[in-house]
């Protein structure tokens, strides 16, 4: 199955690496998501995802379409949560059940 991605006009790694990082400390916060969650989410392994987490760095080590990818799933996720479909995640969710149910987020995400 293949996946399209909008990219802006903009470079679509033009997002500095500081609102990069506020916006995941953000859906993490509110959407009482893990690391791991978002590791799940991005498609990417966890110490990246901690990285981007700790130290915002994004598009330095993704190639453009890449970073465009993580940008328009950061944008979905935010907007799954603005819009309260499945986010945030039910407090108590063990994390057997927790993965069982974020991998449900994703594949609803993905069609």
């Amino acid at each position: 199955m293949t996946r399209s991605v909008q990219i802006s006009a903009a470079r679509p790694n033009a997002m500095s690496r500081p609102e990069f990082a506020a916006r995941l400390k953000k859906v993490l916060a509110e959407g009482n998501l893990t690391i791991a969650d978002l590791a799940r989410w991005f498609n990417r392994p966890h110490p990246t995802v901690a990285g981007w987490v700790k130290g915002g760095r994004v598009g330095r080590e993704l190639a453009p379409l890449d970073a465009a990818y993580v940008t328009a799933q950061l944008v979905q996720l935010e907007r799954r949560l603005a819009k309260k479909d499945g986010l945030p995640v039910p407090v108590g969710v063990s994390a057997r059940k927790r993965k069982q149910y974020f991998d449900g987020l994703r594949r609803n995400a993905t069609g």
